[in-house]
């Protein structure tokens, strides 16, 4: 079954159920950037009461049509709040996944995952609750705060994680030394550098750096994460390391404190 068709099975379940109030498709069907591989996202609203059976409702849909081949669902708590589940089908491409989000009805507007700034232009396929009659714009100085308790911690904790990653280094034990490196070096700049350049997904990690950070950027964050030696990587932490020492002294809360 093409994506394309499963999507269209999928809006007349969901019309058709009276217990679901508000669906949509996030992912890269709100960012515009599907493309042959691209996982299918369909997030969806219930009363609390109702969210198991809307659950049984959708995966009875998803055996008729494509066969479910895998299903997980993530045990509670999840991260975000929400209950979600992930699919594969027998009657699909291997790479499609569907990535089922169910929400509470009486959740709140900022934990949503609508808001365009961070989520792009949801594909609208049921609103009986009217959650996009108007836009849901960031909370920019909740957002902010965010930003703000990250750059804080990770400016608190810089000093005490660069030593372990220099005496794995010294002991040569490499996979630990990649591994620490790869944490605490190339993924707070990767960090750093959305800071800077997109702040409003700075907690994105690697996703979509193609579209987030300036290419001079994102060049010199695959050249400092994809080392080609053991023998490369203290010339390779050392820069890293200068590089969100240099990046923290501007953008810390502190840094602009007269």
């Amino acid at each position: 079954m093409e994506r394309s068709a499963l999507i269209d099975a999928l809006r007349d379940h969901l019309t058709a159920d009276s217990q679901v109030e508000v669906a949509w498709l996030g992912g890269s069907d709100a960012t515009g950037r599907t493309d042959g591989l691209s996982d299918l996202d369909p997030v969806v609203v219930a009363r609390a009461a109702d969210i198991e059976a809307v659950f049984r409702g959708i995966e009875d849909l998803l055996d008729r049509t494509i066969g479910i081949r895998h299903r997980h669902r993530f045990g509670p708590p999840t991260p975000h709040g929400h209950e979600q589940a992930l699919y594969l089908g027998e009657r699909t491409p291997p790479s499609l996944a569907i990535d089922l989000v169910v929400m509470d009805l009486d959740t709140k507007s900022r934990e949503r995952f609508i808001e365009p700034e961070r989520h792009g232009h949801p594909i609208v396929l049921v609103d009986r609750a009217g959650w996009f009659d108007q836009p849901t714009p960031l909370d920019r100085a909740m957002h902010q705060g965010r930003i703000d308790r990250y750059l804080a911690e990770l400016a608190s904790l810089h000093p005490h994680l660069m030593p372990l990653v220099e005496k794995a280094i010294v002991r040569g034990d490499w996979l630990d030394a990649f591994t620490w490196y790869q944490n605490r070096c190339v993924k707070p700049l990767c960090d750093l550098m959305r800071i800077e350049h997109d702040p409003d997904r700075f907690d994105y990690g690697f996703r979509y750096l193609d579209r987030d950070l300036p290419d001079a950027e994102r060049e010199l964050l695959q050249r400092l994460a994809f080392i080609g030696s053991p023998e490369d990587l203290p010339a390779a932490f050392a820069e890293a390391r200068r590089e969100i020492e240099r990046r923290l002294a501007v953008l810390s809360p502190q840094s602009h404190r007269g």
